[in-house]
């Protein structure tokens, strides 16, 4: 089962700048490990929560397009209302961390405590074994068919009633408060990639625990051991891995790009090698799948994007900046703290050399997780129309927020991280919403049992029909 060991989203405080300095290096250690199991006073929680509202007013380029401001100031005291008695660092995330979705922005947030969360694997206790989906009508389904040594079994598709007690419909609609998104959905997608560790942030969820299953054969109760190791039931290795690229029928190529936090010359080659191997093969037809792709730095995406370009480009129009203390420069010569810096983007790439750029239909498959710089990879694609998109409209904005601050509550010292930078998509709208699709598309739970794969079905359809 692939796991995402670190939040691949909050590499894109690596976008247009290094990730050396300290507002920038995501998960440092706690400088002493004793805070864990603290009881911090009442009135340090409340100063952590103010310090928390107002670190995202100091920082975030456009929180007024993003966020009620009215809701996020009322949510605020409410929180600190309800902080009453003293709290470790972990239950005191249950209650601060509830400001995250009040954001409205992937790229600002609370981390869950990290260092916590090491430290029970560390000690023997395996998170929540499964990988899960959760639809449209907010069900929880488990992707994969799934197998344990003792002999349980857990049917691909199943939907998944209550964990320890808890009903499905709680776990979604709290879950998602946690996690940072423009839409509900979106953080519904995030709450499913990473279900194992907010799971257990939130309701402690791991190691033993029962959980009730509706499958083809009926309601049933799934006990879950922390002595039990469950595998993915035939599960091909190769599509569990992040990249990856092959050959289908029809002289059509796939490539699977599951996040562009990767170092650039590694992907560098990987792209080279793949591109080399789809002109062997004579491929006339190329899919591009991004739909698990959170971000990381937009020169992997640049690079990729030039095998499939047929003129120049550029990834962003326009730039926008808000200063704080941290990102003024040397000697804070780009201006004073809270100055708003607007910049054309004229940084134009050329495509690959006429002799090695694919030259034949490309066709790129999105979801509502496509996020960050996988956002900035569709918005160049659809607006300079370099491939026919395929799937759901992405959760998040198609004008991306980036290079965030990341900083820690004075007290808990829990991880905060809030963006500073806005990106115009290439065509310069400012219109709402995602990036959409030319083709809509969406799973179901009838597909998930019946092990289809809806999008690329439709882009092989589609390859077909123009064939």
């Amino acid at each position: 089962m692939a796991r995402i060991p670190s939040l691949l989203m909050l590499a894109a405080a690596c976008l247009l700048g290094a990730c050396s300095e300290p507002h920038l290096e995501i998960f440092p250690p706690l400088e002493d490990p004793a805070l864990m199991s603290t009881k911090l006073p009442v009135d340090e929680l409340r100063e952590d929560v103010d310090a928390f509202y107002f670190g995202a007013l100091e920082r975030h380029p456009s929180l007024a397009d993003y966020a009620d401001q009215a809701a996020l100031k009322a949510a605020v005291a409410e929180i600190k209302a309800e902080i009453d008695t003293p709290l470790t660092r972990l239950e005191f995330f249950r209650h601060v961390g509830k400001l995250t979705h009040k954001f409205g922005d992937g790229h600002s947030m609370l981390i869950w405590p990290y260092q916590e969360y090491d430290a029970l694997k560390a000690s023997g206790t395996k998170p929540f074994p499964f990988d899960v989906h959760i639809d449209l009508e907010d069900r929880i389904l488990i992707k994969e068919g799934y197998r344990s040594a003792s002999g349980g079994q857990v049917a691909a598709g199943s939907r998944i009633v209550s964990i320890g007690g808890i009903p499905a419909a709680e776990l979604t609609k709290n879950l998602q408060r946690y996690v940072g998104g423009e839409t509900e959905y979106l953080r519904k997608q995030f709450v499913a990639e990473r279900f194992f560790i907010y799971a257990w942030a939130v309701y402690g969820i791991a190691g033993d625990f029962e959980m009730e299953l509706e499958d083809g054969a009926g309601t049933r109760t799934v006990a879950v051991t922390n002595l039990d190791d469950w595998e993915e039931v035939g599960a091909d290795a190769a599509e569990d891995e992040d990249f990856y690229h092959r050959m289908l029928p029809g002289s059509t190529a796939l490539l699977h790009v599951g996040h562009f936090d990767v170092d650039p010359d590694w992907f560098e080659d990987f792209a080279d090698e793949a591109f080399k191997a789809f002109r062997a093969a004579g491929a006339t037809s190329l899919i591009i799948d991004v739909r698990e792709n959170t971000g990381g730095n937009t020169d992997t995406a640049e690079y990729l994007t030039r095998y499939i370009a047929g003129k120049p480009f550029r990834m962003v129009s326009h730039l926008r900046e808000k200063l704080n203390s941290d990102n003024r420069g040397f000697m804070n010569h780009k201006g004073a703290v809270g100055t708003i810096i607007d910049t054309e983007w004229d940084d134009w790439t050329d495509p690959m050399g006429e002799d090695i750029r694919f030259k034949g239909d490309t066709y790129l498959l999105i979801s509502p997780v496509t996020y960050s710089s996988g956002i900035v990879f569709a918005s160049t694609l659809k607006d300079f129309g370099f491939a026919t998109l395929v799937g759901q409209e992405t959760g998040g904005n198609a004008n991306q927020t980036a290079q965030g601050n990341l900083f820690n509550l004075p007290h808990s010292q829990l991880r905060a991280y809030i963006t500073t930078r806005m990106l115009v998509r290439p065509s310069g709208s400012l219109a709402p919403g995602g990036v959409k699709p030319d083709h809509y598309t969406r799973a179901t739970q009838e597909s998930l049992q019946a092990g289809r794969d809806v999008e690329m079905e439709k882009a092989l359809a589609l390859i077909a029909e123009k064939r």
